[in-house]
């Protein structure tokens, strides 16, 4: 079947993506896939991906959508498994299952554009943006946010937020109530235990710190004691 596929099922037109060398040689598989069925798809079309390994590539979602967006079409969702097997709910997580958001201004050529969600993201959904993003509402648990920029949240913030997927340390993380299952800003990781009211998770001297805005220390090196 080779690394890279496109297939019709009853979600619709499914990319399958099994393996790839880096993002570069993803892009190039993706590209061909599509010319190959040149006038077969139509602009517009949504359609769902699926990676073999999320948790190999995760940290690669966000510019797998963008690119695939660019090229017309919209990510309707992602999903996690082999392309030759039923996908049952017990073989896909809950949180797997990303009911990512639409960027109707995916085409502009803008540099790190803020995404701005007027909505509660709920259990199973995801808010998966290359860029800033905005979330004026609730993150409940078993949602999640996936951002290469930053990310505000107007509301209370549960389950997942990921900031600086693609490694950008000097991303940070604004909640109005702070009290998510798990902070992640480019790939370093802190679990919450108590909530914190207008806090400002970020990265200081290698670690994830949050800490009331009005506290916060950008740029400084922390004391050892810390």
């Amino acid at each position: 079947m080779g690394n890279v596929d496109l297939r019709m099922t009853k979600r619709g037109v499914m990319l399958y993506v099994e393996d790839y060398d880096d993002l570069d040689d993803l892009f190039v598989q993706i590209t061909n896939k599509f010319s190959q069925l040149n006038g077969f798809f139509s602009e517009d079309d949504k359609i769902s991906i699926m990676l073999k390994d999320k948790d190999k590539y995760s940290k690669d979602i966000t510019e797998i959508v963008s690119f695939v967006e660019k090229m017309g079409f919209k990510v309707g969702e992602i999903l996690v498994g082999e392309m030759n097997q039923k996908i049952k709910q017990n073989t896909i997580s809950v949180k797997e299952k990303l009911s990512l958001v639409e960027d109707e201004d995916n085409n502009v050529n803008r540099l790190n554009p803020t995404k701005v969600i007027k909505k509660t993201v709920r259990s199973g959904q995801a808010i998966v943006h290359d860029g800033d993003v905005m979330l004026i509402g609730n993150l409940n648990d078993g949602g999640e946010i996936i951002s290469s920029g930053n990310v505000v949240i107007i509301g209370e913030a549960h389950g997942v937020v990921r900031a600086g997927s693609r490694g950008d340390e000097e991303s940070i993380i604004y909640a109005t109530l702070m009290i998510p299952e798990l902070v992640e800003i480019a790939k370093h990781v802190i679990h919450i235990s108590e909530p914190l009211e207008n806090a400002v998770a970020y990265i200081r001297g290698g670690k994830v710190l949050i800490e009331r805005f009005d506290k916060v220390k950008f740029g400084q090196i922390p004391n050892q004691s810390e």
